[in-house]
């Protein structure tokens, strides 16, 4: 057994990636966040390093996963700072103003598999996913509370050839482009349907968000990017919506370990998210608010 600001240290680090991060999460020194997780690893006979930015665990984890739902159900029940992480979008607009006892994540996973894997380890208490990338409805593990819709679309900057096209563009002139992508697998349902369409063809290998990686390929006039009402606003320079109508619907989806579905917490969290999601329905026009 070991205490809970030594787990809380080495969590956090995988979590937010830098002891920075963690120091002003937790309001304590970078030497100590480093001095705890070293601790807490080593109590499991674990080793820490660090790969691409990513801190990563040597060793056999089975009893550290085991104590990370014991300290998991105490945060949960004795009313101590619960973690939640979300989209780069959803996050700065939902979680603006956190609900007392929460924790914020730093808003930049681009996959599914990373914040899956912390809240199936219980590094993580609660994850508000992109739709339509998210668990099933009957999946054993994770209650999905599904908030909001919105159209897709597609956008390029104002220079870009397709915008002389006007209301005749097609598709196939579309496919004639590089599209953005993530690396294969990051948003497995997004991408087939993108792919269906015949889009989704320009990769990168970013993991991480950043501007740069991903919103800011489409300067050069040539590529063609995917926005919707929330994430337009994220571009720096103006953006032209393409009048091409896309076949999917996406959205913010709240999961969570089932095991936690109708704590009074949780519950407190929806309601703290629904209400922010009306206050924003005017700003939005598109927004679709789905029934509780």
């Amino acid at each position: 057994m070991i205490g809970l600001d030594e787990l809380d240290c080495l969590d956090y680090l995988i979590w937010l990636r830098t002891g920075d991060r963690v120091a002003q999460r937790l309001n304590l020194d970078q030497a100590s966040v480093s001095r705890k997780a070293r601790r807490a690893a080593a109590a499991f006979g674990l080793e820490t390093r660090k790969v691409e930015g990513e801190w990563e665990l040597e060793g056999d984890c089975t009893l550290l996963d085991l104590e990370r739902q014991v300290h998991q159900d105490c945060r949960w029940k004795r009313d101590l700072p619960l973690r939640i992480e979300a989209q780069y979008y959803s996050g700065p607009l939902l979680l603006d103003a956190p609900p007392k006892g929460w924790l914020c994540g730093a808003f930049d996973c681009l996959d599914v598999a990373t914040p899956l894997s912390l809240l199936r380890r219980g590094v993580l208490d609660v994850w508000i996913a992109g739709f339509p990338d998210v668990p099933g409805d009957n999946d054993d593990q994770f209650a999905v509370i599904h908030l909001d819709r919105l159209p897709t679309h597609l956008v390029v900057s104002p220079g870009h050839p397709l915008t002389r096209l006007g209301s005749a563009i097609t598709l196939e002139d579309v496919r004639k482009f590089p599209c953005l992508a993530l690396p294969d697998g990051a948003f497995p349902k997004s991408q087939e349907a993108f792919e269906g369409l015949g889009l989704w063809n320009s990769p990168s290998s970013v993991r991480r968000y950043s501007y740069e990686a991903w919103e800011g390929r489409t300067a050069d006039e040539v590529t063609v990017g995917y926005a919707h009402a929330f994430s337009l606003g994220l571009y720096r320079t103006p953006k032209v919506i393409l009048p091409i109508e896309i076949p999917l619907r996406v959205g913010d989806s709240v999961v969570v370990p089932r095991r936690f579905a109708n704590h009074p917490r949780f519950l407190a969290l929806l309601e703290h998210l629904r209400t922010r999601l009306e206050s924003m329905r005017s700003a939005y026009p598109e927004l679709e608010i789905l029934p509780a």
